[in-house]
């Protein structure tokens, strides 16, 4: 199996197909804005923030694997769940173009990109990088389901059996 192999495998548990865990398609299925939009407490995220935040990292990662430029963000990490203000359903079309623009861009890609150093001055190589953005998702994806099943909107049924 080569690393490449590895990663879609790797991104389609993260997006669409559940495996051990809940993907994140079907951690968010049938949500309305209310439940994305809930927090159980003060200082906590909701859904949507945390769906923002996957966005922000999902997208600019995605673009520095392109080759493409990435600006600077601004603000430190908590803003970045908080990024921008849009509907519930632009946000799962925005998760959902993202995530299809990483299954084109992993299919397409050479075996290399995944040994290839993936920033400038730095010798970390994009599989490194790549098994860092797929845990991190893996990890909100646990938080998603953990206020679904706060607010009694979560289908075990509709889990890993």
């Amino acid at each position: 199996m080569t690393d490449k192999t590895i990663f879609i495998d790797q991104l389609a548990a993260c997006y669409d197909q559940n495996t051990w865990f809940v993907s994140l398609k079907h951690a968010i299925e049938g949500l309305s804005e209310e439940q994305a939009q809930w927090k159980s407490v003060s200082g906590t995220n909701s859904i949507q923030e945390i769906m923002n935040h996957l966005n922000f990292y999902n997208e600019r990662y995605l673009l520095r694997f392109k080759g493409e430029e990435v600006l600077s963000s601004k603000g430190d990490n908590n803003t970045t769940f908080h990024a921008g203000k849009t509907s519930w359903h632009d946000t799962v079309e925005n998760m959902e173009s993202i995530f299809l623009s990483w299954r084109e861009e992993l299919h397409h890609s050479e075996d290399e990109k995944f040994t290839s150093v993936a920033y400038i001055n730095d010798d970390e190589p994009w599989s490194s990088v790549l098994t860092h953005l797929f845990l991190h998702n893996t990890y909100h994806i646990g938080q998603i389901l953990h206020i679904r099943k706060e607010q009694g909107s979560w289908d075990s049924t509709r889990g890993v059996h």
